[in-house]
Order: C-alpha cells, then sequence, then structure tokens
C-alpha cells in the first residue's frame, strides 16, 4: 500500500489539470516546432537564449506569471504583457509569435517545459553540454571557467556551467555533466576519511 503523502502520476495530474505524459507532450510539440524555424533561419542560439531570458523574467515576477497563467485574465490581457516583454527582450519575429500564440490559447503553464525541450534540442545541435556545478562560496569567474574547461576536456564538447551554491559541502566543488558526478567537495573528503578511520 503507498504512504498517503505519496503522490502517484494520477494525483499530479489531477493537481495541474492535465495527465503529464499531455503535459510533456505538448511542450515538445511547441519547442520541435519552434526549433525546426530556428534551424531553418540558422538562428537556434540567440532563439535558445531568448527563450531563456523570458523564463527568467517570468519566474522572476510572481505578479508577471499570474497574469500570464490565470484564466482571470483574458487573451488580448495575456497578449500585450507577452508582447511588450517579448520587445523589451528584443526578440526575434517567430519566438514572439509562440509566445502570443501561448496567450492566445492560455497555455503559459507550458512554457517552462518548451523553452526545456528547446534547450535541450538546441544543446544537441550546437554540440553542447551542461554541467551542474555545486561550492560551498560563489566561484569567481575565472575559476568557473577553469572547471568549464576541464568538464569540456573530459567530454569532449562546449560544457555551460550551471552553478549553485551550498555552503553544507564546506568547501571545495561538485560537478555533474549528464549522468557523471565528480565529487571534489570537502565534506565527501571527510566522509571519506572517517570511513576509513572506522575500518
Amino acid at each position: 500500500m503507498s504512504k498517503p503523502d505519496m503522490l502517484d502520476d494520477s494525483a499530479l495530474s489531477v493537481l495541474v489539470g492535465q495527465p503529464l505524459m499531455i503535459l510533456g507532450s505538448i511542450a515538445r510539440r511547441y519547442a520541435k516546432a519552434l526549433f525546426d524555424l530556428a534551424v531553418e533561419q540558422d538562428r537556434v542560439e540567440q532563439w535558445s537564449d531568448g527563450l531563456n531570458a523570458f523564463s527568467r523574467a517570468v519566474e522572476a515576477s510572481p505578479e508577471l506569471r499570474d497574469v500570464l497563467v490565470n484564466p482571470v485574465y483574458v487573451k488580448e490581457q495575456r497578449r500585450a504583457i507577452a508582447a511588450k516583454l517579448a520587445a523589451s527582450l528584443q526578440l526575434d519575429a517567430e519566438p514572439a509569435n509562440l509566445l502570443s500564440l501561448l496567450a492566445d490559447r492560455n497555455r503559459f503553464g507550458y512554457l517552462e517545459g518548451i523553452v526545456e525541450q528547446f534547450r535541450v534540442l538546441a544543446d544537441r545541435k550546437l554540440g553542447r553540454l551542461r554541467a551542474r556545478v555545486v561550492s560551498a562560496v560563489p566561484l569567481p569567474a575565472a575559476v568557473a571557467q577553469q572547471i568549464a574547461d576541464r568538464l569540456a576536456g573530459s567530454a569532449r564538447a562546449q560544457v555551460i556551467l550551471e552553478h549553485q551554491v551550498d555552503p553544507t559541502l564546506l568547501g571545495g566543488v561538485v560537478a555533474q555533466v549528464g549522468n557523471v558526478v565528480y565529487d571534489g567537495s570537502v565534506r565527501t573528503q571527510l566522509e571519506d576519511l572517517r570511513r576509513t578511520l572506522k575500518q
């Protein structure tokens, strides 16, 4: 019997109003359509950057997100807000048109999934890998670049760092590229030493 505090896919789908498979499928469909246009126009990197900037702006403002996803607002309001933000970010016509389409169909709830799917397609096309690097303190730009260069050498691909700070590491860094984890944290070193001393 499952624990009462655990949510299965059917319970989650009730919460979000759509089955999870459908959410992912719709996001993939929008992302793929825009990506195909980006490839035709050789604008993959620019459109990926623009969509990421738009998504970050929406994520940073709960009020903005509310206007875009709340069905209380009419599509003209959503469209006007999306168009204004797209213009301020200087998005090309095609990504801006996608955002207008999402506004018209009240599908801004799919934005994060669309942006993520587009990013995956763009990274694959551009031969890039994303690496998540966690450190105890913020990394100086030069150190972050050194880490990116070393990971790029190991992966034989351009590496884009996504940096997070976790003070519980005490020092050092943990880097993850795909399924490979490089753990050089002081916390792990101390745990290894502790295990060795117990033997």
